[in-house]
């Protein structure tokens, strides 16, 4: 119960925040909820209609006082205790349905309601406001009321297939205004929020035990609640409420054998949890999403996990060298660790649903701030190289970078749909984990993914120009990630090693000469593929066969060459070849390793780099 007591002890630290008005999801009170309201219901004190309005989807965010049981409720009728959908607070909403079966379940949703909301405000901790809307309610006339002001719409004393606010008429949730009493939102009176505490803590009569979270004795909960990640609403992290079958595998006769939670202990982790994943929870995946969340206990402000460096510029973006990507790497990282005591945590949980109903804990880690930071560190100091950007003006310029984790699964595992690169959402979710893992709990980078990156980049005919390069740039992220992860920790350098001798990037370097030598005599505006860029998957599984068809290949381009460029282009073939002449000779035609495509990268980074020199050279002399 880790995580559990965490989540206890953030909201302990946080409480002051809780039923604050906020941006957002707001944290909730203990026997609150926050749900999204479509109609706004004014009554005065005493209980008179005074008017009503729809709510737009920016201002719906609602808290209201909640049971138990309706907090987790599916397929039972459980009211909530203030604020709830139509069928439950209008007493007349039934003889607007067709159905007679409707009309009977609508009618009993009421009666539980109304009989709830009558022993709150006959109760020692009723309210003003709940007794204005136990009025109101008790005149059975809301219905009535919220179509003659234009609300909801009937014919013929029945509703007609329309919604308000986005909502089907029986899923719409009303909350209510107590006008001339300040504030007159129920919503945002604190005064209503104690009341309601009060009230349920001295109304629960369920069995105590010691809860398993704070370790006193408590009512424990039975119906935990739902509703925390938005993308799987009914999912529940704790639930025991199939007492049939298998479900305690033959060790349990109860679910209280298995832990038992108090109703405030679960109540308050349950709140910081749902605060937490609306507030700074990432996602991966688009439909079946899996949520990771990363928090301080303490509330103090922490890395974003989507972009923990925060390294996206904001203004005009620039182009950084290696040196300088370390810099403000440090630099960010050491503001983070400021803002952090010696003894202050961070903690990131993965959440995502095993079915419908069923929410699971698919990654959970406690960290002490430094070596959190640290973690971080080591990765995107060890897992970057250079990526094509483009300024707000559409302006192409290399800049050092570390993928995301999410560019990482797509360039490794997916396929280009379209213009983007894409990877299903058990895909995604699987792998960005294992990605995840290796980050934060200091692990080797699988070899998988860094061999899966490097076959795509050595299809780049599967691919549009835009998603080869960065499929290119991301596969030599990788490979630098994994040797420098290797045991020796070997570091690949990030400019063009003339002195390495290593068969494999010794070819790379081979076909990017081969590449640009072609392409040099294209005309303007010429954009085909070279030769090279057609043979690259054939090239690395047989380099030296391979490296001979484009040899011949080439002759037609070199008598296309000035002079100077083909001796320039022949003496740097000629130099490679006579390094790689030098490697055992059985081992030539043998297919390449991963670090082929750094010679290949750096080798045609050397030609941009001294063609844009030119390009210089030649403004200034104009």
């Amino acid at each position: 119960m880790a995580w559990m007591n965490t989540l206890y002890q953030t909201y302990k630290a946080n409480e002051k925040m809780a039923g604050k008005a906020t941006e957002g999801v707001p944290l909730s009170l203990v026997a609150h909820m926050t749900a999204n309201a479509q109609i706004e219901v004014w009554v005065n004190p005493d209980g008179e209609f005074c008017g009503a309005r729809p709510v737009e989807k920016e201002d719906a965010k609602t808290i209201i006082p909640v049971t138990e049981s309706s907090a987790s409720r599916a397929n039972v009728i459980a009211p909530h205790a203030l604020c709830d959908m139509l069928p439950y607070v209008a007493g007349d909403f039934g003889e607007y349905l067709f159905s007679p079966k409707e009309t009977k379940k609508a009618e009993e949703k009421f009666e539980k309601y109304l009989a709830a909301l009558k022993d709150w405000s006959e109760s020692p901790f009723s309210h003003p406001k709940v007794r204005a809307v136990y009025e109101y309610a008790a005149k059975r006339g809301m219905t009535r009321d919220l179509i003659l002001s234009g609300l909801l719409e009937a014919e013929d004393g029945k509703f007609l297939n329309k919604k308000v606010s986005g909502s089907v008429y029986e899923r719409a949730l009303v909350r209510f205004r107590v006008i001339g009493t300040q504030p007159d939102a129920v919503w945002q009176d604190e005064s209503l929020f104690d009341s309601y505490i009060q009230y349920y803590a001295a109304s629960q009569s369920g069995e105590k035990d010691i809860c398993y979270v704070t370790g006193e004795s408590d009512t424990i909960s039975v119906n935990h609640p739902k509703g925390i990640v938005a993308a799987n609403y009914g999912a529940k992290l704790i639930s025991s409420n199939d007492k049939t079958n298998f479900t305690y595998r033959g060790r349990f006769s109860t679910s209280a054998q298995a832990c038992t939670v108090g109703y405030a202990a679960t109540q308050k982790a349950h709140s910081a949890l749902t605060w937490l994943a609306a507030r700074q929870g990432v996602t991966a995946g688009t439909q079946d999403k899996r949520t990771y969340i990363c928090w301080n206990p303490n509330g103090k402000k922490v890395v974003d996990l989507e972009d923990p460096l925060g390294l996206e510029d904001d203004d005009e973006p620039r182009a950084y060298t290696e040196a300088e990507y370390k810099k403000r790497l440090l630099q960010t990282l050491e503001g983070y660790r400021n803002q952090l005591d010696n003894n202050d945590e961070i903690v990131v949980i993965g959440l995502d649903a095993a079915t419908t109903g069923r929410l699971s804990v698919t990654y959970y880690n406690e960290l002490k701030g430094s070596d959190f930071y640290d973690r971080l560190a080591d990765w995107y100091g060890t897992c970057r190289w250079y990526f094509t950007r483009f300024t707000n003006d559409k302006k192409p310029y290399t800049t050092v970078r570390t993928p995301p984790n999410k560019q990482i699964v797509r360039c490794a595992f997916g396929t280009e749909q379209g213009a983007f690169l894409e990877a299903g959402d058990k895909l995604m979710k699987e792998q960005s984990q294992r990605i995840l893992h290796c980050m934060l709990d200091r692990q080797p980078l699988p070899r998988d993914i860094m061999q899966a990156a490097v076959r795509r980049a050595s299809t780049p005919q599967a691919y549009s120009t835009g998603n080869r390069e960065r499929i290119l740039s991301t596969a030599c992220a990788l490979v630098v990630k994994y040797y420098s992860d290797r045991e020796k920790g070997e570091r690949i350098n990030m400019a063009i090693d003339y002195e390495n001798t290593d068969r494999s990037y010794l070819f790379g370097r081979l076909l990017a000469v081969l590449e640009q030598a072609e392409h040099s005599t294209f005309a303007r505006g010429e954009t085909r593929d070279t030769n090279a860029i057609r043979l690259q998957s054939a090239f690395v599984n047989h380099p030296m066969s391979t490296w001979q068809i484009l040899e011949d290949q080439l002759n037609p381009y070199f008598q296309r060459m000035t002079p100077g460029s083909r001796y320039f282009y022949k003496d740097l073939i000629s130099e490679i070849t006579e390094k790689i002449s030098e490697s055992n000779p059985e081992q030539l035609n043998r297919p390449l390793g991963e670090l082929y495509l750094i010679g290949y990268y750096l080798q045609r980074a050397e030609f941009r780099k001294s063609r844009n020199q030119d390009k210089g050279n030649n403004k200034e002399e104009e």
